[in-house]
């Protein structure tokens, strides 16, 4: 499995346009190839920004980078926001003991 995880600052006052944007990816989201799951969430206000977290499962990495090449390159949709990309390998996975 291979996870991806994004952090994005927002502008406060935004946050409508933003969550309205990530609701439309959602829906290409889900009929990606190898996708397994996904989380978005909103997050504290940091300044004059709102922070946002997503995270992405996929079954390969390479699942992940064929939607992202698509996704960056293959529409016109806008500009895209400033965010934190981040990937993980998650071959080894625990169950939380709490």
């Amino acid at each position: 499995m291979f996870m991806a995880s994004n952090q994005f600052k927002v502008l406060k006052g935004c946050e409508e346009t933003f969550e309205a944007a990530w609701r439309e990816t959602s829906v290409r989201l889900r009929d990606a190839a190898g996708l397994i799951g996904f989380r978005f969430h909103k997050g504290k206000e940091v300044g004059p920004h709102v922070l946002y977290f997503s995270i992405t499962m996929w079954a390969k990495e390479e699942h992940f980078l064929d939607w992202r090449r698509v996704e960056l390159y293959g529409g016109s949709f806008g500009p895209r926001r400033a965010s934190r990309l981040e990937e993980f390998d998650a071959t080894i996975s625990r169950t939380n003991p709490q």
